[in-house]
């Protein structure tokens, strides 16, 4: 899914580690070129839904802390 937010695209999702069975969200963000700019992932959780969530929280404050 990509989400547009303040001139960046925002890229989130999870994937699961099958050795540990946690999902682990990932977020990537781009600049208007579409030229990749961050890229991270959050800590580790027990179910996708939390952990794609909260890799949307983080690229949006990641966002938000830019000086533009």
């Amino acid at each position: 899914m990509q989400i547009k937010y303040k001139g960046f695209s925002i890229i989130t999702g999870a994937e699961c580690d099958a050795t540990s069975d946690v999902w682990n969200g990932r977020f990537r963000i781009l600049d208007d070129k579409d030229i990749v700019v961050y890229e991270s992932f959050t800590q580790p959780y027990s179910n996708q839904a939390e952990a794609s969530n909260t890799a949307k929280k983080s690229a949006y404050e990641w966002i938000d802390g830019q000086k533009l």
